[in-house]
Order: C-alpha cells, then sequence, then structure tokens
C-alpha cells in the first residue's frame, strides 16, 4: 500500500471551496495513485481508510468497534468527499487546541 501523506500537510486540510481544490491535495492524488498502479472493484477503500485513519489518528480520536465499522463504510465513498470529512476533522482538532470556536 502506497503511504499517503499526513491530512494536515500543507494545504490538504482545506477549507475547500471547489472540488478541484480537493482533487489537488497530496492525500487525494495518492489515493488516486495507489489506485491506478493497481486498479480493481473495492481496490480504493483500503487507500481512502487510511486517509480517514490517519486523520482520526492526528486529531486523538479513539474509535469503538462501531465508529470502526462506520469509518470502514465511508472508505467506499469517493476519495475527494472523504478528504473533505478528514479535512474537517483535523480543522476542529486544531481549532480546538487553539481555542478557536
Amino acid at each position: 500500500m502506497t503511504r499517503l501523506p499526513k491530512p494536515a500537510a500543507a494545504a490538504s486540510a482545506g477549507p475547500f471551496d471547489t472540488d478541484r481544490e480537493v482533487r489537488e491535495t497530496p492525500a487525494v492524488r495518492a489515493v488516486r495513485e495507489a489506485f491506478d498502479a493497481d486498479p480493481g472493484a473495492g481496490k480504493m477503500a483500503p487507500h481512502i481508510h487510511r486517509m480517514l485513519c490517519e486523520a482520526l489518528t492526528e486529531a486523538r480520536v479513539e474509535l469503538g468497534a462501531y465508529d470502526h465499522r462506520i469509518v470502514l463504510w465511508m472508505a467506499g465513498w469517493e476519495a475527494e468527499t472523504c478528504a473533505v470529512i478528514a479535512g474537517l476533522i483535523i480543522r476542529a482538532y486544531a481549532a480546538g487546541r487553539s481555542g478557536a470556536r
């Protein structure tokens, strides 16, 4: 599996104004490149799952078994949608740490 960049890397956590901005993030490009190298039904999900889990780990979110089941389900969504969700997680965590609302 290709190593994905951390979601909070420069410009990868948003905010996003267009779908093009999301498609150009390092995380989405890495997911697409990994899939292009080994395409097939269901083969994008593990890369998207990793992107979501890295955002959750970076935000220090502890997952229960059901939480993780939902993350696995979300990994079946398109990479861009999950990158926005990962960005929201990272930005919410950063806002909480900085005391911003």
